[in-house]
């Protein structure tokens, strides 16, 4: 015996399942554009600290997030705005 989820009582399920699958790209766009921010932000700080060895891996962070959020349907003119937050937040951080 199985299930379908093609009769009526299911029906409603069916859609919300769908529509909840449906929305996934754009959450993990967004994500993924926050990310972008985050790792943008942390280049910044690690920069400003001559000890730090953390640069290179943070910069790898975002170019892999920026990459996420291109795949879901970020423009580069989003991901651009991302990065220009985590350089404002950094600044901001600084003072």
């Amino acid at each position: 015996m199985h299930d379908t989820i093609t009769g009526p009582r299911t029906a409603g399920l069916r859609t919300a399942v769908m529509a909840a699958i449906a929305g996934v790209p754009a959450q993990v766009k967004t994500h993924a554009l926050a990310q972008v921010t985050a790792y943008t932000e942390q280049v910044n700080r690690a920069a400003t600290d001559a000890n730090s060895t953390t640069v290179d891996a943070h910069l790898e962070r975002a170019a892999f997030w920026a990459c996420t959020a291109r795949e879901h349907g970020a423009s580069e003119a989003e991901i651009h705005a991302a990065r220009l937050e985590g350089h404002h937040q950094a600044a901001t951080a600084q003072h």
